[in-house]
């Protein structure tokens, strides 16, 4: 060796060393300069490449290959103080004059914390052999850096000799051994098998395991059945070469044993047309004796239901899918009904059915209606006289809605709620299972006379008398059914007219005045859009000023009589009796609600009355006074005498007692208000 080329080996070790590269075999030979600034030279299991701004280093795991030992190529990017780059972007290829021999798992790849970037070459073809070189290329600051290393196929005289079952079928869910044999494998040139099958492809049969590496000249693996119910076709194959043998598996198909009902999406449904869901998919699952699913099981379909006009199938039959599941859907039309349906395995015998779980088609829309006995909304409150004096003093209001079967209406049914006074929270409602819930709260504004109005609305179902007239009992309006044409507008009826005037600003919704009477209907019957409504009178009443008290008379039609009463009427003269009575009306102190017929005192105020004879016992009823008032309450005084005789001792003298009113805190007492003599 001279000592030119001695020098040459020193610097590329030197190189190598400074690097960090991988070492090689002891022979090295030059490569000759790279596409970059600086130099290359290597051997074949590691190069570098290197110039101002650093170095890239090559190494393979091995410079041999073969389709059962691929080599792992690794590129190492360094900086010009020979520092790790991380994040540089590597380009791997193949190049010579038999570079088609071989192949990369990936021809790019970004280094590592390490500067590494990895790939992997393996022959194209187990059957050819020969040489070629793996290069690497990465860009710097001073330009590209390229640098190659060798590597050499050893040609696999490898043959795929048989590929047999044992047994050659099996039963559903059974099992089988392929056994495989080649020539050409040995310890030191093992041959790797990839082994497939379509059913294995689809999850239908399980092979282990899928990939077999032989050093003789055979083996075997399991094959096991997940319902593949087909005659299976596996393949093996040499890894890395065009090889493969294939052999037919016959796999017995499951009975099939059950068919169970699964699910529903909508257990509740609507009637078609209320505006909610009216389909329901109800899914039902056909499996075999090991309680897998069979696809392509045809399953016919029928409703267990016989009320008229209820549903629709949307299909009579289905075929199962790969899961072994099936599902048919079910349409409300006009009736509400529990109903199942029922599935049968086409063709078996004995008969394979089931049925579903219960399927409810519930809730119309509200019925809208003149009458009590023909609307499907109802009001009630928790308290209809609040304290006027005390400021978010609350009512809690519910609304219940029913459809013209009496069932409730659709959830999520909208009520709206208007007021003329107070607040009202929230303005609106959803119901759940038919009713919803609101508050009407006191607060400004609060109405001079202290009667507040209020209108609950939805959108209904005008009412109808199914089968009248020219129709057909069929829940649906036909022919000439007698029907509700309810008005247009729902209104706030201020003045309690029992009318919607519009030039008194009592106008709340519906058409303008000026295009129609919103008392009046529209002349047709509506199937949706007409409003079911209920309006209450509620009451903000006075506590701080004292109770008014008026004659009662029971043989008028309102028996709270505008008279005050006066000492006259509030006397009772005993004698010899055991009690004396004495009825009125209580009104709150409001003389703006007078014309009206006055107002309740506050519902929960107690009412009591105390006697100042001790041969005299005196009571009072109707207290607390109730939540359901529409008006002035009326009121019994009994005066009991207290005489054990018979006839009771006559009064020795006579005497007063006084009536105390407790509002919300606020306590009035009115003094002497019964007279009482012997």
């Amino acid at each position: 060796m001279n000592r030119n080329r001695w020098l040459g080996v020193c610097v590329v070790a030197a190189a190598l060393a400074a690097c960090g590269g991988g070492g090689g075999n002891s022979g090295t030979s030059p490569f000759g300069s790279g596409s970059g600034s600086g130099s290359t030279s290597g051997s074949n299991s590691g190069t570098v490449a290197s110039n101002t701004a650093g170095s890239v280093i090559l190494a393979l795991s091995t410079s041999t290959i073969s389709a059962s030992q691929p080599a792992t190529v690794t590129a190492v990017v360094k900086d010009a103080s020979g520092a790790p780059i991380a994040g540089a972007l590597v380009t791997f290829g193949l190049s010579g004059s038999s570079a088609s021999i071989g192949q990369l798992s990936a021809g790019s790849a970004v280094t590592d914390a390490r500067g590494q970037a990895v790939t992997t070459v393996a022959p194209a073809n187990g059957a050819n052999s020969g040489a070629a070189y793996v290069t690497a290329s990465a860009d710097t600051s001073a330009g590209t850096l390229t640098t190659k290393a060798t590597f050499t196929v050893s040609a696999t005289n490898v043959t795929l000799s048989s590929v047999a079952a044992a047994p050659t079928s099996i039963s559903a869910y059974g099992s089988a051994a392929i056994n495989i044999g080649v020539s050409g494998a040995s310890t030191t040139s093992p041959v790797t098998l990839t082994i497939s099958s379509t059913c294995a492809s689809s999850g239908k049969a399980v092979i282990s395991p899928a990939t077999l590496t032989l050093t003789s000249s055979s083996g075997s693996v399991t094959y096991q059945d997940k319902a593949c119910s087909a005659t299976d076709r596996i393949n093996v194959q040499v890894s890395g070469t065009s090889q493969q043998l294939s052999a037919d598996l016959p796999v017995s198909a499951p009975s099939t044993q059950a068919i169970q009902y699964v699910s529903v999406d909508n257990p509740t449904i609507c009637l078609f047309g209320t505006g909610c869901p009216s389909v329901a998919n109800v899914k039902f699952k056909v499996v075999d004796s090991s309680g897998v699913g069979k696809s392509g099981v045809a399953v016919g379909f029928t409703l267990n239901a016989s009320v008229l006009n209820a549903a629709n199938l949307g299909s009579s039959a289905g075929t199962t899918d790969s899961n072994g599941e099936v599902s048919v859907a079910v349409s409300s039309m006009s009736t509400p009904t529990p109903l199942r349906v029922s599935a049968t395995v086409t063709g078996s015998s004995p008969v394979i059915s089931t049925v579903s779980n219960l399927l409810t088609i519930s809730g119309g829309l509200p019925v809208a209606g003149l009458t009590d006995n023909h609307t499907g909304m109802s009001f009630a409150a928790e308290k209809y006289a609040l304290n006027n004096g005390l400021d978010g003093d609350k009512s809690q209001i519910t609304l219940r809605l029913t459809d013209r079967w009496g069932q409730p209406a659709i959830d999520g049914t909208s009520v709206t709620l208007v007021s003329d006074g107070g607040t009202v929270v929230p303005g609106n409602c959803a119901t759940t299972g038919g009713s919803c819930s609101v508050n009407l709260l006191v607060s400004n504004p609060r109405p001079t006379n202290g009667r507040v109005h209020i209108v609950a609305y939805a959108a209904g179902q005008e009412y109808f008398v199914d089968g009248s007239g020219t129709g057909t009992v069929n829940g649906v309006k036909d022919g000439t059914e007698t029907t509700d044409d309810v008005p247009v507008a729902v209104c706030l009826d201020k003045n309690e007219n029992n009318t919607c005037d519009v030039s008194n600003g009592e106008f709340v919704i519906g058409p303008s005045p000026s295009t129609a009477d919103p008392n009046a209907g529209n002349g047709s019957w509506d199937n949706t859009g007409a409003f079911a409504r209920e309006s209450r009178l509620m009451f903000f009443s006075r506590t701080d000023v004292v109770p008014r008290l008026y004659k009662y008379d029971p043989l008028q039609t309102n028996p709270c009589t505008n008279t005050p009463v006066d000492a006259s009427y509030m006397t009772v003269s005993m004698g010899t009796a055991v009690r004396k009575f004495i009825s009125f009306c209580v009104r709150d102190g409001n003389t703006s609600a007078d014309a009206f017929g006055g107002n309740p005192i506050m519902s929960g105020s107690l009412v009591s009355i105390v006697a100042s004879i001790s041969t005299v016992t005196a009571s009072i009823d109707n207290s607390p006074i109730p939540a359901v008032v529409a008006g002035p309450t009326v009121h019994t005084v009994v005066i009991k005498n207290a005489s054990t005789t018979s006839p009771p001792t006559a009064l020795a003298s006579g005497g007063a007692a006084d009536i105390t009113f407790d509002m919300g805190g606020n306590k009035y007492t009115l003094l002497n208000a019964v007279i009482i003599n012997p």
